[in-house]
């Protein structure tokens, strides 16, 4: 979508893009962008999942297959808010809108960054030509182009500078499963069922003597109590039910959670879609495939891009995956004597530095990370 911000002269592309004259749920969609998405609970659980996994991971510098001291830059990436905070609004964005912005906010004597500013990529305009490099604007005001750090999900084939979204690329399924909710909410408020059918035995029952009947059966019966009931013979009394798999709407419930699952490239048991039976996997293998099908390509773009925005050329950001990667402690600990046993592929240090447990004997133990077996 091409816009012109007012009083700037600029012309360029939002980097992400609402329909044509907004929406709301009573004149247009239900969904029609990033917070709007956010208020399906199955897209609030795809993304804890995310964040839960990534934010729980620190952020290293390693230089080839050598960790490196921890520079303060990742410790707390902006110095006002603490990393975890960082790290979860910017997988947000990058997941929501397709792209994750942020800004250096200030730079050593050798010109590195020391701190950046996360940047809402709702608020930016990016204008390009090609051939040229992207200028951003945030509310008409530019943005130093050197210190502007994006990172993209995949990309416009239309223009390729900014990224698209899950939002943005399944937005007509997202606002179909908002309108599932917004018609159950509504059957469930404005069309109900009463509770008893009661069926007279007089065919030649009047309007205005079943009216009365009935008035009178809501007064004598309205309300906890349980009195009883003289009808007269031949009367039939029928409780009525109802309940939203009445209406197909538990199995379309069910199919959209499936739905969101995989345009989040998730499995189903992690947003509680059907599937199968997850109780005799131990966590390692479970956490494993989940780090290498859907949790590393959104690390990968996110290290490539820091990594060369805030590192030297020769040192890369790497999330910690030790913690991600953690099986239960019997699991461990056959492994771990497995490992630094006939095999002697770990030393005993190794394998305690693996389990954050302080050396023995005085020997060094060398620092090792699942993060070269993912």
């Amino acid at each position: 979508m091409t816009v012109a911000m007012a009083g700037s002269g600029v012309t360029g592309r939002l980097l992400f893009p609402p329909p044509g004259g907004g929406g709301g749920q009573e004149t247009g969609p239900f969904v029609w962008d990033a917070n709007t998405a956010r208020r399906i609970p199955g897209v609030g659980r795809a993304l804890g999942v995310y964040c839960a996994m990534l934010k729980q991971a620190p952020l290293d510098a390693w230089r080839g297959l050598t960790p490196l001291p921890r520079p303060r830059l990742l410790e707390a990436p902006d110095p006002d808010n603490v990393r975890s905070w960082f790290v979860q609004v910017s997988v947000e964005d990058y997941l929501l809108n397709g792209n994750a912005v942020c800004l250096v906010t200030s730079r050593g004597f050798d010109g590195w960054p020391l701190s950046v500013a996360w940047i809402p990529a709702q608020w930016v305009t990016v204008m390009w030509t090609p051939g040229q490099p992207a200028d951003y604007y945030v509310q008409g005001r530019a943005l130093p182009r050197g210190d502007v750090v994006h990172v993209k999900r995949g990309a416009d084939r239309w223009y390729p500078v900014r990224g698209v979204g899950v939002v943005e690329e399944y937005l007509g399924s997202l606002d179909r499963i908002a309108m599932e909710e917004a018609y159950e909410r509504g059957t469930l408020s404005g069309a109900g069922v009463p509770s008893v059918a009661v069926i007279a035995p007089n065919p030649d029952l009047s309007s205005t003597e079943a009216g009365v009947a009935k008035d009178r059966w809501v007064e004598k019966f309205a309300g906890p109590r349980r009195e009883p009931a003289i009808l007269p013979s031949g009367t039939q009394v029928i409780p009525l039910g109802w309940s939203p798999s009445d209406n197909q709407m538990t199995e379309a419930r069910r199919a959209s959670l499936q739905d969101i699952a995989n345009m989040f490239n998730l499995d189903g048991y992690w947003i509680g879609a059907p599937s199968s039976s997850m109780t005799y996997r131990s966590p390692g293998p479970m956490y494993l495939n989940l780090l290498r099908t859907s949790i590393e390509p959104v690390a990968v773009d996110i290290e490539d891009t820091w990594s060369h925005a805030w590192l030297p050329t020769t040192t890369r950001v790497r999330f910690d995956r030790q913690a991600l990667l953690r099986d239960d402690l019997q699991t461990t600990a056959d492994t771990l004597a497995t490992l630094t046993g006939g095999a002697a592929v770990m030393t005993v240090n190794e394998a305690r530095a693996y389990l954050s447990l302080p050396v023995v004997d005085g020997q060094a133990a060398s620092v090792w990370s699942p993060i070269d077996t993912v």
